[in-house]
């Protein structure tokens, strides 16, 4: 019994001693409970001992389609389970040894930008959109437009977004082979795709993180006049359609993304929209590489600033016109009554007061058709700023 009791004792303490210097080091790489402990261990042997690159196998046709200036496109490309099972081993969250480097954040972001020698997915999917800019006539610019345009034509992951928001669930950011693997992600998931087939495309990139609003997009090498904050970097938006370089679109606090843009409908087609937009706020910038610079922001920023006007024009037209609608529609009202009362006078042989009423129709009949110019005039103006709007936005 004594024996067993020593045993009992020797093993206990050998287990209290591997426990404290398991923790010890848990507390140096920055981990505080145990819920942290297992993940960041894992992590930490993925770095020591990296996975190898496995064979492709289990091939997977994945097709995308969108559109860029009008004209449709569409690509295929072979993608591999076992690859993709390959990315979601991958390591997902930042391990370190110590205290947190103060760079640490780009140490991370370069975890998912960093290509394994092996996978030669965004070479082959940049020579197939280099060979449609070709078949379409388009400059290396004009590429990088399409290639933007086909990662925003990536579905939005609304469902992951809502997890990320309410901070349910286990969600992280994909590698670039997982976001077309999958076809859908978030704004993270699409940025780092972005800007890996644009520094395959040989232009120099950078990332950009708005911590308040939850965001991220790219950023594209331009002339430093032409660029974005004086980054030498031109804003690229992948999460929604439409959104050309170097034009920040306004972001959307309800649903968490930005702004679409599209075709605005005539006036008689459409509604106002509610939802609650607003600006992005401070950036941090990240990632920044050297390499081509974008020219075409410099035709850009024209289309912006005639943009930038007519949308300013739509608005007070708009807010001229709601009123003016609502103030049309209440003297027909009006209208519609006092015929009745004037047809129920004359039924009577009341032409006294039909007399005077007769007046006083034709005074608000006569009002209503200079509103009703007036309105008229103001919708006229508002189709006419929409339909050259309607043309910038596809150029």
């Amino acid at each position: 019994m004594k024996n067993f009791l020593k045993k009992f004792l020797i093993v206990f303490l050998e287990l209290v001693i591997i426990s404290g210097i398991l923790w010890f080091i848990a507390e140096k790489r920055g981990i505080h409970n145990f819920g942290q402990l297992v993940p960041a261990l894992e992590t930490r042997i993925q770095q020591v001992i990296p996975q190898s690159f496995p064979e492709p196998s289990d091939p997977v046709v994945k097709d995308f389609s969108w559109s860029y200036k009008g004209s449709k496109y569409e690509l295929s490309l072979t993608l591999y389970q076992s690859v993709y099972k390959f990315y979601q081993n991958e390591p997902k969250t930042y391990a370190y040894d110590g205290q947190l480097p103060n760079n640490w954040e780009e140490e991370y972001y370069g975890m998912f930008l960093k290509a394994n020698e092996n996978d030669q997915t965004i070479s082959e999917l940049v020579d197939k959109l280099k060979a449609l800019g070709s078949k379409h006539s388009l400059n290396s610019d004009q590429i990088v437009e399409l290639a933007l345009a086909f990662v925003q034509a990536i579905a939005y992951d609304d469902a992951k977004a809502g997890n990320i928001l309410a901070k349910t669930g286990n969600e992280s950011m994909l590698y670039p082979y997982e976001t077309l693997f999958e076809k859908h992600g978030v704004c993270s998931d699409k940025s780092l795709l972005a800007v890996s087939i644009l520094k395959e495309l040989g232009y120099g990139t950078a990332i950009f993180t708005y911590e308040k609003e939850n965001h991220m997009a790219i950023g594209i090498k331009c002339p430093k006049s032409y660029s974005t904050y004086g980054s030498g970097y031109c804003y690229g938006e992948t999460t929604s359609i439409g959104n050309k370089i170097g034009i920040i679109p306004q972001f959307d606090i309800q649903s968490k993304k930005t702004a679409e843009i599209a075709e605005i409908a005539d006036f008689d087609q459409t509604q106002r929209q509610q939802a609650s937009f607003q600006d992005l706020g401070q950036v941090k910038i990240y990632q920044a590489s050297d390499g081509k610079e974008y020219a075409g922001i410099i035709e850009i920023k024209k289309i912006e600033s005639e943009i930038s006007q007519l949308k300013t024009r739509m608005k007070t037209l708009l807010e001229q016109i709601s009123p003016q609608k609502e103030t049309i529609a209440n003297e027909i009202t009006e209208l519609e009554l006092q015929k009745n009362v004037l047809e129920k006078l004359k039924d009577d042989q009341n032409f006294e007061k039909y007399n005077a009423s007769v007046e006083k129709y034709n005074a608000l009949l006569e009002k209503y058709k200079k509103d009703s110019k007036a309105y008229n005039e103001n919708v006229t103006l508002y189709n006419r700023a929409v339909a050259r709007y309607n043309v910038l936005i596809k150029q």
